[in-house]
C-alpha cells in the first residue's frame, strides 16, 4: 500500500515535469517586439489577436474538458503538447496577422486541452495516495513550476533575441515542447472516485456545465478569480511598451519577466504562510486584489524605470497567483468524475471576460498607456468591492 502511494506521488511529480517543459516560454521576455517588429503588427492588433485566442479557448474549454473526463487527463495533456508544437512551428515560419491567427488557434487548442486536466490529474493522484489534504500546497507547486520555468526561460530568450534575432527564442521552445510528449506518455490515469456507469460525451459536457452554473459557491469563487486574474494579466502585454517608453534596452526585458514570475512563485510556494500574514484566506484574497489595483495606479504615474520595476513585479505577483489558490478551494466543491469539465467551465468564464477586456485595453493602450493603467487600477478596485466570496467558501 505504501509503495502504491509512492507511485501516485511520483505521478504528481511527473505532472510537474510536464508543466515545466510546456512552460519554458523563451519568447516571454520579447513578446511585444516579436509581434510588432518581427511580425509587423501594431500593439492594438496584438491584443485583438489575443481576443481571437480567448474566443477559441471559450469555444474549446468545455469540449476539451469533457474529452479529458471521458478519455483521460493523460490523453488531454498529450494533445496539448502536440498542439503546442504545431503552433510554434507555424509561428516560426509565417509572418503577418492572418498567419498569426492560425498559430493562435493552435495555441488555443493546446491551452484548452491542458486547462483543468493537469490540476485534476495531480489532485486525483493525491487522492489515490490518500493525501488530498496536501492539495493546496501541491496545486500551488504546480503553478510554481509553470512560473519558475518562465522565470528561467525569459532572460535566456532576451539574450538569445539580442544575439540571433526575435524569432530565435520562439524556435528554441520547440525543444522542451517536444520533450513534453514522453513526459505526458509517462503519466498514469488516477482513479476517479466511486465507479459509475460511463455516460456519453454530450452528457459529460452538459452535465459539467450545468453543475457549475447551478453552484452558487463555485460561481462566487470563479468571479473573484476571473476578474482580478484577467485585469492583472493585461500587464503581460503592457509592461514591455512601458519599458520601451522608459528607454530600457531589449536585452533586459526578460529579466523583468523573471522578476515578475519569481515573486509570483515565492507567493505560491509559501501560500499558507502568506495567507496567515494577511490574516487568513479571505483577507488574503482581498489584499491580493487591492495590491494589483494600487500597482496599476502607480504605473500610471511612474516616469522612471526604478519606480516602475517593483510595480511591474507586484501586479502579477499577487493578481495571477491568487487564481491558483482559488482553484484549490473550487476543487473541494466538485466531485471527481466531472472535475475537469467543471474546471473548464470556470476557465471558459475567465477566457470570456479576458476576451472582452482585450480589445478595450488594446484600443486604450494605442492612445495612452498612462490612462490605460489608471483604468485597469480602477476596474480592479471595483472587482474587489463586488466580490461575494465568504470565509465559509474557503473551508473543507
Amino acid at each position: 500500500m505504501a509503495s502504491d502511494a509512492e507511485a501516485w506521488r511520483a505521478n504528481v511529480r511527473r505532472v510537474y515535469a510536464w508543466k515545466t517543459l510546456t512552460s519554458l516560454h523563451f519568447f516571454a521576455g520579447v513578446l511585444i517586439p516579436f509581434f510588432t517588429q518581427w511580425g509587423g503588427i501594431t500593439l492594438q492588433q496584438v491584443l485583438w489577436l489575443q481576443t481571437w485566442f480567448m474566443v477559441w479557448i471559450v469555444a474549446l474549454e468545455i469540449p476539451t474538458g469533457a474529452f479529458a473526463d471521458r478519455f483521460g487527463r493523460r490523453s488531454s495533456l498529450l494533445c496539448a503538447s502536440l498542439c503546442l508544437i504545431g503552433a510554434v512551428g507555424w509561428y516560426a515560419t509565417h509572418k503577418g496577422l492572418p498567419n498569426f491567427l492560425v498559430a493562435e488557434f493552435l495555441w488555443a487548442c493546446a491551452a484548452a486541452f491542458a486547462s483543468g486536466a493537469d490540476e485534476s490529474l495531480a489532485y486525483d493522484s493525491l487522492r489515490a495516495a490518500g493525501e488530498q489534504g496536501a492539495s493546496k500546497r501541491a496545486l500551488a507547486r504546480l503553478g510554481t513550476a509553470e512560473i519558475l520555468a518562465i522565470a528561467v526561460a525569459a532572460p535566456i530568450g532576451s539574450l538569445v533575441a539580442g544575439r540571433w534575432g526575435l524569432k530565435a527564442p520562439l524556435t528554441l521552445g520547440l525543444v522542451p515542447f517536444a520533450l513534453s510528449i514522453p513526459a505526458a506518455l509517462s503519466l498514469r490515469e488516477p482513479p476517479r472516485g466511486e465507479p459509475r456507469e460511463r455516460v456519453g460525451y454530450w452528457a459529460t459536457l452538459t452535465g459539467g456545465a450545468r453543475y457549475f452554473s447551478a453552484h452558487a459557491v463555485l460561481r462566487a469563487l470563479a468571479f473573484d478569480s476571473v476578474t482580478i486574474w484577467a485585469l492583472s494579466f493585461m500587464l503581460i502585454w503592457l509592461y514591455q511598451p512601458r519599458l520601451q517608453q522608459l528607454g530600457v534596452p531589449l536585452v533586459y526585458f526578460g529579466f523583468f519577466a523573471a522578476g515578475m514570475t519569481l515573486f509570483q512563485s515565492a507567493v505560491l510556494f509559501n501560500i499558507e504562510a502568506v495567507e496567515r500574514l494577511f490574516g487568513g484566506p479571505r483577507r488574503y484574497l482581498l489584499w491580493s486584489a487591492l495590491i494589483p489595483a494600487a500597482g496599476y495606479l502607480g504605473l500610471a504615474f511612474a516616469r522612471r524605470a526604478w519606480l516602475a520595476a517593483p510595480l511591474i513585479v507586484l501586479v502579477p505577483g499577487f493578481g495571477l497567483s491568487r487564481s491558483v489558490v482559488i482553484n484549490n478551494y473550487m476543487h473541494k466543491h466538485v466531485d471527481s468524475g466531472r472535475r475537469a469539465t467543471v474546471l473548464s467551465a470556470a476557465g471558459m468564464a475567465r477566457q470570456t471576460f479576458t476576451a472582452l477586456v482585450y480589445p478595450l485595453v488594446g484600443w486604450a493602450a494605442q492612445r495612452s498607456l498612462t490612462w490605460t493603467f489608471a483604468g485597469l487600477g480602477a476596474a480592479a478596485l471595483a472587482a474587489a468591492a463586488a466580490s461575494s466570496v465568504e470565509e465559509a467558501h474557503l473551508r473543507g
